[in-house]
């Protein structure tokens, strides 16, 4: 986990340095930064999970620096640290969605229990993503080997939405989060697929071609299967 401390004060930056070391050694990789440019150059470099800034600094600001940062990573857990307590600085603050706002003279039990708050923070942020991801996947096999086993019949989103018990809406949202495609645009696509397999078997007429992937309508067939390769089924099967 990667911490970056931003303060244009030496000893200020030597003296945070210390006492987080002195606390999270084995956690944290620490960078250190003198000016807002300087940590403009780590942040596009390295992946920051917590930033320590301090708000008045040359060249960049804390403020700018922040927002530099959450372009980045928006989960990035952002302290400020300052020696000026304006009101302004407090709402900016809040914009950005700053985890806290550390008044100088900061005391060490403050700054430790910030810092403790924000390594756990970060873990539960990991744990949900990999939660998310794991959900998707399951997600996404369930609906993949409904539509291979079922695309002969005539199915709908509807019936896909059962299965995971989802509505209509919900389903198709998901959907195409999943896939980047609409359920009908990918249950055609894998039908006409299927359809070109069969076409090479001179054995099937095209009608008994369109009943095996889904289509009891041949003229339908026929229409979905030019729109989709942009020739008939029976012109495709002449041009292998």
């Amino acid at each position: 986990m990667n911490l970056l401390i931003a303060d244009d004060e030496n000893l200020e930056l030597k003296v945070l340095e210390k006492t987080i070391k002195k606390f999270f050694l084995n956690e944290l990789d620490i960078f250190m930064a003198s000016n807002g440019k300087q940590a403009a150059g780590i942040v596009e470099n390295t992946d920051i999970n917590i930033a320590l800034l301090d708000i008045e600094m040359p060249g960049m600001n804390g403020i700018e620096l922040a927002k530099l940062i959450r372009e980045k990573n928006h989960n990035c857990i952002v302290i400020f640290i300052t020696a000026y307590d304006r009101f302004e600085y407090a709402i900016e603050a809040m914009h950005i969605k700053a985890f806290d706002y550390l008044l100088k003279p900061w005391n060490e039990e403050k700054l430790t229990g910030l810092i403790s708050e924000a390594i756990s923070s970060i873990k539960e942020i990991s744990s949900d993503d990999g939660k998310n991801e794991n959900l998707q996947d399951s997600q996404k096999s369930i609906i993949k080997k409904y539509i291979k086993e079922n695309y002969k019949r005539d199915i709908s989103a509807g019936d896909v939405a059962g299965i995971l018990g989802y509505s209509d809406v919900y389903f198709s949202k998901i959907f195409k989060q999943l896939f980047d495609d609409t359920f009908i645009n990918y249950l055609t696509n894998l039908r006409i697929e299927k359809a070109k397999v069969l076409l090479k078997d001179v054995s099937f007429n095209i009608k008994e071609v369109g009943a095996s992937v889904g289509y009891t309508d041949s003229n339908y067939f026929t229409k979905v299967f030019k729109r989709a390769v942009g020739m008939s089924p029976s012109e495709y099967r002449g041009n292998i």
